[in-house]
């Protein structure tokens, strides 16, 4: 089966909307339906932690690093929202990193920023309304799995103005996250 992107996609439980197809169009990644505003970690000053989430390709890894890192300091996934959250989506769902951000971006603008393709975006957020979801906000920032140091998370908008990230905004600011899944 093909996708497009912009497409409603539910098939054995796995429900989003298509922001990334591979070249024959048979799989690639979901965004989830929902989206949520909420703090990348709970940790604050005098208590901030580099995680070592620093895969700028790979929302996978980070969420990886992120398990490990709790595992080995006997933390909680409640010190870490953002993540906490993907992950309660269930199986394979995670935060993207934020080439994965400048993706999805790309694509809800039609695949490229450099012209307004208003019909791509209209498309993308009908289908997530149709289906009881969140219109994706071309304005605010969402958070990355990808931490700049200890206290900064990336961000990316979706919006057509550059720049597109925003690298001064402190993990324990409470910003957009949304989820993605492959298929």
């Amino acid at each position: 089966m093909r996708f497009e992107v912009g497409q409603y996609y539910n098939y054995n439980g796995l429900e989003g909307v298509v922001i990334a197809i591979n070249d024959d169009g048979t799989h690639g990644l979901l965004i989830s339906m929902k989206e949520v505003m909420i703090e990348w970690s709970t940790f604050r000053k005098g208590e901030l932690r580099s995680v070592g989430t620093t895969d700028t390709h790979s929302g996978e890894k980070n969420m990886e690093t992120v398990a490990r890192y709790i595992a080995e300091n006997n933390l909680s996934w409640d010190q870490f929202p953002a993540f906490k959250w993907c992950r309660e989506l269930g199986e394979g769902w995670y935060l993207p990193s934020i080439d994965e951000l400048l993706i999805i971006g790309n694509n809800y603008n039609g695949g490229n920023r450099m012209r307004n393709d208003r019909q791509a975006r209209i498309h993308m957020n009908e289908n997530l309304k149709e289906h009881n979801g969140d219109r994706v906000d071309g304005k605010c920032f969402y958070f990355s799995s990808t931490e700049l140091d200890e206290k900064i998370a990336m961000t990316a908008h979706m919006g057509l103005e550059a720049p597109f990230v925003y690298n001064e905004i402190p993990k324990y600011s409470k910003f957009l996250v949304r989820a993605v899944h492959k298929f």
